[in-house]
């Protein structure tokens, strides 16, 4: 079971998306100590949506915390494909959508 962070499409499947497992989601938990925008995805099983007015300041916090993670592989890589979802999700002025599956 992951938690993933997605673009829907028009007919409301995932057109991009990126995927978190729960030890990893813990350890991003852990590091933003309950602040921010992310702080939205503390609940590993349930669903979660930022909005397109918001897309922008998530790409700065993941930013910011990707360089803080840069020694853990996973979490980094988990940040960067959120960093690249953000690009996307601005460009097209769109929401992400966090699905707990």
């Amino acid at each position: 079971m992951s938690l993933d962070i997605a673009i829907l499409g028009p007919e409301g499947s995932p057109k991009k998306q990126i995927s978190i497992g729960a030890d990893d989601h813990h350890r991003l938990m852990e590091l933003i100590g309950g602040k921010g925008l992310l702080a939205r995805l503390n609940d590993y099983y349930a669903d979660a949506e930022f909005e397109p007015s918001e897309v922008e300041d998530l790409m700065s916090e993941a930013t910011a915390l990707s360089i803080r993670c840069n020694n853990d592989k996973q979490l980094f890589s988990f940040l960067s494909g959120l960093i690249e979802l953000c690009r996307i999700a601005r460009s097209d002025g769109t929401s992400l959508v966090a699905i707990a599956d």
